[in-house]
């Protein structure tokens, strides 16, 4: 039996101008004519997709050139503290640096930067959180890349969608689909967007119901400690566990797999490695790939064109792309070789642990009632 992977893609990599395309900038500072000073405001390093982003915007970046003049580049590092960035970007625009990558850790706080950034003549190109609309519309030289959020929720809901058509999840025979929300920052755009989308296409097919709603920060521990928090009944009456981040979900994964309890599905978002690695062995139902190449090369573009001089003024570009879904899919249990069966049949330590054998149990009912697509 082949192994399946579920791998929704998010591309959407839409650039949201914060004001109208084809609008012109004039920018009046003097720099040097041999390089273009790029600065990287990132929220955390310590989360994994934050640093792969960052890795391929560098990759971008890397021994390129604009109108003659060399990129040079330098990351800063807020560690998820506000406080810490606000300085950081001072510090930038202080040392005139010619353009701003900003991933803001507090996207509902971002005005105070961008006044000063637009006194001082520096676009800022702000990604993967997005502030409002308004904030972003108040200024003229300001830009935003990143996913669809609420393409991003469609997409898991229709994986929930097709797991309930086709795996057997209704463990308690209630005829509802039990489900624990777990989410990042409650007040964070990505996440209301994220969470408004999936409950609306995946409420319009299935009879959810939601069991928990658990903020977690975005990290993997956050997460496995949440779930430890909640009660017996909940964890192992849960069917789904929807995840804001492929971190939370992978933390959600390391609960079960530290209680050595039958996995409900789980679906995340962002498409990491560690996240694919589960997928490919059963331990994860699915994720939405948001499609890191594709932002960070946007990114890049997005600085080259602000950077064709028209008379000394720089255009304004809007980039727009639709989301597109890659992947198949597959119930979790079935996503197991027969071979890995046979191995498991033939363990004498699985035949000596009560745990294994009701594992194993449950593997075969996989086999039987919920086939691979």
């Amino acid at each position: 039996m082949k192994k399946k992977n579920l791998i929704f893609s998010a591309v959407g990599v839409g650039l949201l101008a914060a004001a109208m395309v084809g609008g012109f900038i004039h920018f009046q500072k003097q720099h040097t004519d041999r390089f273009l000073k790029v600065g990287i405001a990132v929220y955390d390093l310590e989360d994994p997709y934050i640093q792969t982003l960052t890795d391929a915007i560098r990759s971008q970046l890397k021994d390129k050139t604009i109108d003659g003049r060399e990129i040079i580049y330098d990351v800063f590092d807020a560690s998820g503290s506000a406080l810490t960035q606000n300085t950081q970007l001072y510090e930038i625009l202080q040392q005139e640096y010619d353009v701003i990558l900003w991933n803001p850790v507090s996207p509902t706080n971002v005005v105070g930067i961008l006044e000063d950034a637009q006194e001082q003549d520096v676009p800022v190109i702000l990604f993967n959180r997005e502030p409002a609309k308004a904030d972003l519309e108040e200024q003229d030289n300001v830009w935003y890349v990143g996913t669809e959020a609420k393409e991003a929720g469609n997409m898991q809901g229709e994986m929930l969608i097709q797991a309930w058509n086709t795996c057997e999840m209704d463990k308690n025979r209630n005829g509802m689909l039990d489900y624990i929300l777990v989410e990042g920052e409650q007040a964070h755009t990505d996440v209301i967007n994220r969470t408004d989308a999936f409950l609306q296409t995946a409420s319009a097919a299935l009879p959810l119901n939601q069991l928990h709603v658990i903020s977690a920060d975005w990290a993997r521990t956050s997460a496995l400690r949440e779930m430890q928090n909640l009660s017996a009944e909940e964890t192992t009456e849960v069917e789904a566990v929807i995840c804001s981040n492929d971190s939370m979900a992978l933390g959600v994964a390391d609960f079960y797999a530290k209680q050595k309890l039958p996995l409900p599905v789980i679906i995340g978002i962002n498409g990491i490695q560690d996240m694919q690695d589960a997928i490919d062995a059963g331990v994860i139902y699915g994720t939405v790939d948001l499609n890191v190449p594709e932002q960070a090369k946007t990114i890049f573009e997005q600085v080259k064109g602000n950077w064709s001089k028209i008379d000394g003024i720089f255009k304004k570009v809007g980039i727009a792309t639709s989301a597109v879904q890659v992947g198949t899919t597959s119930c979790i249990m079935a996503n197991l070789e027969m071979e890995t069966v046979n191995q498991l049949l033939n363990s004498a330590n699985l035949l000596e642990s009560c745990w294994n054998l009701y594992l194993l149990h449950r593997i075969m009912y996989s086999f039987w009632k919920c086939p691979v697509l």
